[in-house]
């Protein structure tokens, strides 16, 4: 069963030159056009559905001193607002989320912007009829680190709860609500799945997982779950990463509040190649979701030296090239 969420009208705002962004003669970041017009914006997640680039996002709209949930819809030079939720008695949705090819499976959230409590919801949003719904599931041990992926048929679910050692990974299967526990074991050394929650990609039927300066291979059919024999060479957390035809690519991270990376990789896993770009990102980012259309990634928001980075990044792969 899925319910509908009490939504404001559909916004017909349409912006132009979303992912334009400009740079000094030295490569680095002079102005990026903004996500929205917000001082104060934290994407959620961000897909590409293979037509446009969906973002959902926390904001603070000043004129009415109250926060929103949005959910924008990208495409090309033109910027959607397709959503908008009022934050107050509900929910805020958005921990982790996967597209499936015909939906968006957004897995938790917090109580409320502001608070640390997480919610065990699952949401469902379709790009067709432009509809959130909180779908009959519940997350085991909401309140955890998470980092979710998609294998064209389940939803993975890599979980640590709170205050606890113990990690566990379930499917989820949409049509039933049902969150199946696997006997999987994690590979040793590994920490909190939630600073995956931007690095795990599905790549030629396999889950990758980007954890420090280690990568974690998960097989669904076998259940094996182990570290790849490639590492980094630096070992930052919280990176985001994307795959693409050519392989993975790797984007930032974190050490310390001071120290954000600024760093590109691209890893092959069938060649068992980690190489590091010429290209660095404009600025150092962590917590970002990356998509790829087919054409170009684009690092979306994220966290950087002490706030919420309200950018689209858009990144050339093939000509290894930052920018517009």
């Amino acid at each position: 069963m899925k319910k509908s969420l009490l939504v404001l009208p559909v916004l017909a705002v349409i912006l132009v030159g979303i992912a334009v962004i400009g740079f000094s003669e030295n490569g680095t970041l002079k102005e990026a056009q903004k996500i929205d017009d917000s001082v104060s914006l934290n994407v959620r997640f961000a897909v590409w559905t293979g037509k446009e680039i969906i973002v959902g996002a926390v904001l603070f709209v000043e004129e009415e001193d109250a926060y929103e949930f949005r959910i924008y819809r990208i495409s090309g030079d033109k910027k959607e607002v397709a959503l908008r939720i009022p934050i107050g008695d509900m929910p805020v949705p958005g921990d982790t989320a996967v597209w499936t090819g015909k939906e968006i499976l957004i897995f938790g959230g917090t109580e409320n912007e502001g608070t640390a409590y997480q919610t065990p919801d699952v949401y469902s949003y379709s790009p067709d009829t432009n509809q959130l719904r909180l779908l009959n599931a519940s997350i085991p041990y909401p309140n955890s680190g998470k980092a979710a992926l998609w294998d064209g048929r389940y939803g993975y679910l890599f979980i640590q709860p709170d205050r606890s050692e113990e990690k566990f990974v379930y499917r989820f299967e949409p049509e039933t609500g049902r969150f199946e526990k696997l006997n999987v074991t994690y590979p040793e050394g590994f920490g909190n799945p939630g600073t995956c929650l931007y690095s795990a990609v599905w790549y030629k039927g396999l889950g990758y997982l980007v954890f420090r300066d280690k990568i974690a291979v998960f097989d669904p059919r076998s259940l094996s779950f182990r570290w790849f024999n490639t590492t980094l060479p630096t070992e930052y957390y919280a990176r985001s990463a994307v795959a693409t035809e050519e392989g993975i690519f790797i984007f930032g991270g974190f050490l310390t509040w001071d120290d954000f990376s600024r760093e590109i990789f691209k890893f092959v896993p069938e060649k068992g190649l980690v190489e590091k770009m010429k290209s660095e990102l404009p600025f150092g980012v962590a917590q970002a979701p990356a998509v790829w259309d087919g054409k170009r990634v684009y690092i979306i928001g994220g966290y950087s030296n002490g706030r919420d980075v309200n950018a689209i990044i858009p990144y050339d792969y093939r000509a290894d090239r930052v920018g517009g």
